[in-house]
């Protein structure tokens, strides 16, 4: 079993279990004043083994249940589109380069 992430964001990390026998353990949670977004690991699933919790207030939560790598391109590609618009943000003498 994965350790729990020393992450002072959860003060009491959450266990629940569902009819079909998954069980899932909470291991970092990110909140705001308007939503919440959270992972863990999930036991009982031959290929899902970790998930993903969207919440955000006048939405329904979102549960995605992943492979680790599939978890991992999410960060990747969210990472990418909060580069792109900091990149964007600089003046463009920052961003030009001199072509040989």
């Amino acid at each position: 079993m994965v350790s729990e992430i020393n992450n002072p964001t959860i003060e009491s990390p959450q266990q629940w279990s569902t009819e079909e026998g998954l069980k899932f353990t909470e291991l970092i949670r990110q909140q705001y004043s308007n939503c919440c977004f959270s992972a863990g690991v999930v036991q009982g699933d031959d290929v899902d083994t970790v998930y993903l919790k969207l919440e955000k207030v006048k939405t329904n939560p979102i549960l995605l249940l992943l492979r680790p790598d599939e978890l991992a391109a999410i960060a990747w590609v969210s990472t990418g589109v909060v580069w792109s618009l900091l990149l964007e943000q600089l003046p463009k003498s920052c961003t030009n380069t001199a072509k040989s």
